[in-house]
């Protein structure tokens, strides 16, 4: 029970990073001097990859879909014990993938 605790505490710690880098691709892009951009990124979230503009939103959705991945991959590994471990695990292997993306 005590590494679960660690490893939900630790997925709850870099979803807030995720959140901080969310926001700050927000920021940077809102302060291209390019209106042909803004519209261009905010087209491509929205109908491209039909998420949000919205850092908050982005960071929602990202976390519905690490869920839906993160289970189905236990599914398949065919493991019968540790379902809340492994899962969370790998919710802190995509997120810290996602935040390695990010960075500037």
């Amino acid at each position: 029970m005590e590494e679960t605790g660690c490893v939900i505490a630790a997925l709850k710690a870099m979803d807030q990073r995720l959140e901080q880098a969310l926001e700050a691709v927000a920021l940077e892009a809102r302060a291209v001097p390019s209106e042909v951009f803004q519209t261009l990124w905010r087209d491509n979230l929205t109908g491209f990859y039909k998420t949000s503009a919205d850092p908050a939103e982005q960071a929602a959705g990202f976390r519905d879909e690490r869920r839906k991945v993160c289970a189905y991959a236990k599914s398949v590994a065919f493991q019968g014990t540790g379902y809340g471990i492994f899962t969370t695990r790998c919710e802190l292997a995509l997120t810290r993938t996602l935040l390695d993306q990010l960075k500037p």
